[in-house]
């Protein structure tokens, strides 16, 4: 990811709360929510058009999201 595509460490934190207030409200379980962050990236993907991401955050870990056509599944 680039650096103007990233998001600054206190948007991503206060984007973080935001999800873990909900994740409360709605009393979901750890897999749930990863489930539900996994839906909401591919669908953001989607929406926005972008096929490959990777988001490499150094001494964390690296996520990858790759969109496929459905008419190849």
């Amino acid at each position: 990811m680039t650096q103007e595509s990233s998001i600054s460490d206190i948007q991503s934190q206060e984007l973080m709360d935001v999800i873990s207030n909900k994740c409360d409200e709605l009393d979901l379980s750890p897999e749930q929510i990863l489930d539900g962050i996994a839906r909401s990236l591919l669908g953001a993907s989607v929406a926005f058009g972008t096929k490959d991401l990777k988001v490499d955050i150094e001494n964390v870990g690296t996520v990858q999201v790759s969109v496929v056509d459905a008419g190849n599944s």
